[in-house]
């Protein structure tokens, strides 16, 4: 106790013991009863003082501190598909019942798959392996400490990141004890598919097939890819000890629009253990995005058959040559307009093309009626002379729409049309400048231009066959002039993009990855909107049982982790803001276990484990050995510990009691006799 409190105290005494002598003692009759006053008095002022200075003295203690032994067991189904189930509950019961490891640490028991988990109840029933994040979380938890850990695995992660290399930042000791042996079984096995999630109608994709072999001999297998129960391919596929990765690229074709379900698969080996791993399904959509073209005209020209044999040599168009009136009675089923020399008789076609606000491609000629195409639009005006002209065109290399670089028409024939001027009203680019004689001029021979959200392109001259037949001259084949009208019906076909609602996911989910569905939605401005409310309505198709969530704004996504949904085929729709927008989809979940794609211990990892924190491996029959190092091992040892605490000299309570007392019997004493 410092010797300033001690002086308090008794000054405190000192103090306490005058006011009493003075009050009652002092200049009065000595009677027993002031003797007996003065010590109450004394009493209360020297129990007050001794609680306003609170005393206090330090204590010092000590105790033995032992290292805390973290025992981490992999809780997952490969644990029990393996077999090494009840050898890792034994390896659990002979660490945390032997008496020399109970009196050398403090044992903590976890269990983990894809997460950490302080639970002493094993089941080796999770879905999913993460051995870095569970000691990841077991250095969080003891960071401060002494924590040996006792990693009970197979080795065998599932998600996150490879242990391996994480485990060289690790401070604690790792003993892995690995469940399985060095004996290596002969296995097939389907790493990887790589494929895009689209492809059109009809045309051939290629699929990306990584397929790994475990094993001594050379063997051979069947690759099968299977549409239902057709198989679409086919192949043999031969392994090596030394050759034991194949890349294996089929090509299939798209025979069906809509999500196309496909099972790849390894045939099995002889005696092969796990066959699970020899096959994984896979996804594509095919999409029939083939652009509808409707090549309007009345009269009859080469130029017709050159528009659409050219257009349709990418197969992804179809041209239907068809007159006004026949382009009415089809008028939903087009994309694009090609109008051919317009005249009065186009009236209602031009109409209903502004109704539907569809891109137009307006090719004029010698037979075009130019004051109806002047009258029935306000974009253009083309000067009426009653004169044609023949122009060759110049391709003009400030032309920013597409490129034009691989093209030139210097030497192409000349083009027909009205001779005059052309007054365009609009904003436009000029694609060929017209040339006479050899001379070229400023005016445009086709241009194109965009207005209240369409496109146009416009070609003041007809005879383009002349130009077909310019190319095949040349080049012996027509693919300059095909990929030059490819490029321009491309600028024409891309419509403005108004969809607000946007969709992110898997066709299927087979069980290697989160289960996760993500939408974004727009505002009018086409910029993400943080604040909308948007609801994902599931329907499983087989039961059609209905369940509706809300989905969670995560920035300027909105995400939904279905994990919880069990395997089967559904069907959903996200709406955002009171269906004010809405998108649909489907997907599938697979029946899949990922859990049950090994067959083998991953005792080189684990050892890689043990090497980078000083550790030592240990296989499944050795835990006796196991626990004999970590009773020898000096480096975990019980620490002695000192600790000092401040501690109060005087019991607050009894002093505050004793105060109340004194002047309570001291009140009731004067009260008694007169006094007061």
């Amino acid at each position: 106790m410092p010797t300033q409190t001690i002086l308090y105290i008794i000054g405190s005494g000192i103090l306490a013991l005058f006011v009493a002598l003075f009050q009652y003692i002092y200049k009065t009759k000595r009677h027993r009863l002031h003797w007996g006053l003065a010590c109450l008095r004394f009493i209360s002022i020297f129990s007050l003082l001794l609680l306003i200075i609170n005393p206090k003295f330090e204590n010092s203690e000590s105790s033995i501190v032992k290292p805390t032994l973290v025992v981490a067991v992999d809780n997952s189904q490969s644990v029990k598909y393996l077999g090494k189930d009840s050898l890792a509950s034994k390896a659990v019961q002979s660490i945390v019942n032997n008496k020399e490891i109970a009196s050398k640490y403090e044992v903590k028991l976890y269990n983990f798959g894809a997460q950490l988990n302080q639970n002493t109840t094993l089941t080796f029933d999770d879905h999913q392996t993460n051995i870095t994040k569970s000691l990841q979380g077991i250095e969080a938890i003891y960071d401060s400490q002494l924590a040996p850990i006792v990693l009970i695995s197979d080795g065998n992660q599932t998600i996150g990141t490879d242990y391996q290399y994480a485990s060289k930042a690790f401070e604690q000791v790792v003993f892995p004890l690995i469940l399985g042996d060095r004996m290596f079984h002969t296995d097939l096995k389907i790493q990887q598919i790589n494929v895009n999630k689209y492809t059109y109608l009809n045309n051939k994709f290629p699929v990306e097939i990584i397929a790994s072999y475990s094993g001594n001999s050379p063997i051979q297998t069947v690759l099968t890819i299977r549409s239902g129960s057709r198989i679409i391919h086919k192949e043999v596929v031969r392994f090596t000890q030394d050759q034991n990765i194949k890349i294996v690229t089929p090509k299939i074709t798209a025979t069906k629009v809509g999500v196309q379900r496909y099972q790849v698969g390894l045939s099995p080996l002889k005696n092969e253990k796990n066959t699970i791993n020899n096959q994984k399904y896979i996804a594509i959509e095919s999409i029939d995005e083939r652009t509808k073209i409707a090549l309007i005209s009345s009269i009859l020209h080469p130029d017709l058959g050159v528009l659409k044999t050219s257009i349709e040599t990418n197969e992804q168009r179809l041209v239907t040559i068809c007159s006004p009136s026949d382009f009415l009675r089809l008028k939903d089923e087009y994309d694009l307009a090609i109008l051919y020399q317009p005249n009065p008789s186009f009236k209602a076609a031009f109409d209903f093309i502004n109704k539907r606000k569809l891109n137009t491609f307006i090719i004029g000629g010698n037979q075009t009626q130019w004051s109806f195409l002047n009258s029935i639009q306000s974009d253009f005006k083309q000067e009426i002379t009653g004169q044609t002209e023949s122009y060759q065109g110049r391709i003009n290399s400030s032309f920013a729409n597409f490129i034009t670089t691989d093209f030139t028409f210097n030497s192409y024939p000349p083009l027909s049309t009205e001779f005059g001027s052309i007054n365009i009203n609009v904003r436009h680019e000029t694609f060929v400048f017209k040339s006479i004689n050899g001379i070229d001029t400023q005016e445009p021979l086709w241009f194109t231009y965009e207005n209240n959200a369409r496109r146009s392109s416009v070609l003041l001259a007809e005879n383009l066959w002349k130009w077909r037949m310019h190319s095949y001259r040349e080049t012996k084949n027509f693919e300059n002039f095909d990929a030059l009208m490819a490029k321009m019906i491309q600028y024409l076909n891309i419509q403005n993009q108004t969809k607000r609602l946007i969709l992110n996911y898997e066709s299927i989910y087979d069980g290697s990855q989160s289960l996760e569905l993500s939408a974004q939605f727009f505002n009018k401005n086409y910029e993400p909107d943080p604040n909308a409310q948007l609801n994902i309505r599931l329907k499983e198709t087989t039961s059609g049982r209905q369940i509706e969530y809300p989905m969670v704004s995560n920035q300027n996504t909105y995400m939904i982790n279905l994990s919880a949904l069990e395997p089967g085929v559904y069907n959903f729709e996200v709406s955002a803001n009171k269906k004010s927008h809405r998108a649909f989809g489907s997907f599938e979940i697979l029946n899949f276990n990922i859990e049950q794609q090994f067959i083998n211990a991953n005792v080189e990892q684990l050892e890689q484990l043990a090497l980078h924190t000083d550790g030592t491996t240990y296989f499944d029959t050795q835990t006796n050995d196991l626990i004999a190092h970590l009773i020898s091992d000096n480096r975990f040892s019980s620490i002695q510990k000192f600790t000092k605490k401040s501690v109060p000299l005087i019991d607050l309570k009894f002093w505050l009691l004793l105060l109340v007392l004194s002047l309570a019997i001291e009140w009731i004493i004067r009260k008694y006799n007169g006094l007061i």
